[in-house]
């Protein structure tokens, strides 16, 4: 499964835009105020980055396109790369016991997981990235340590509670981004 990132750009409490690294970073280059402070955000793992706008819009282009695959081991072309996983005997037994290979039935159960954005592991990665988009721009606020832990605790009705104060652009990202998480 092949996820296009997104970012999302903030300056104080207003939120700018959200587009591909490209369209934010282009953005930004042509944007009238270059002295008010930017934070931008990957949508998809709540870390905050820094995009160098210096330069022409080609260099831009040039820096933040699609970046092409790095030389690995493995067959590239195809987007395998050679890494080494262990398992306890009985799994190996349980493998060898599938119609497939090792490497397709991992890959089959993988892929299941990473599609199913109700299974636990991929909500624990959502309030994960929610946490660490509150922590960077709300970290300062009232209530943001209650509103993190019933965000953890999966209360919803609490958690927009403690949030109704927030400012309006910062607050609907928050409601935005919990969508289906409680």
């Amino acid at each position: 499964m092949k996820t296009e990132h997104t970012y999302s750009a903030f300056t104080g409490d207003k939120h700018l835009l959200t587009g591909s690294l490209l369209q934010v970073a282009l953005a930004l280059k042509n944007q009238a105020d270059d002295s008010a402070a930017v934070l931008i955000f990957n949508d998809q793992t709540g870390q905050q980055i820094d995009v160098n706008i210096s330069g022409s819009e080609t260099e831009i282009q040039q820096r933040y396109a699609a970046p092409e695959a790095a030389k690995k081991v493995g067959r590239p072309k195809l987007g395998v790369i050679s890494r080494e996983i262990t398992l306890q005997q009985k799994h190996w037994d349980w493998l060898d016991l599938q119609s497939a290979s090792a490497s397709a039935v991992i890959r089959k159960l993988i892929d299941k997981e990473l599609n199913n954005p109700a299974s636990e592991s991929n909500i624990m990665l959502a309030k994960q990235t929610v946490d660490r988009f509150m922590s960077a721009m709300l970290g300062n606020m009232p209530n943001y340590e209650e509103a993190s832990r019933a965000l953890y605790q999966g209360r919803k009705d609490t958690f927009l509670a403690l949030i109704q104060g927030y400012p309006q652009d910062l607050r609907e990202y928050l409601v935005l981004k919990t969508q289906g998480l409680f």
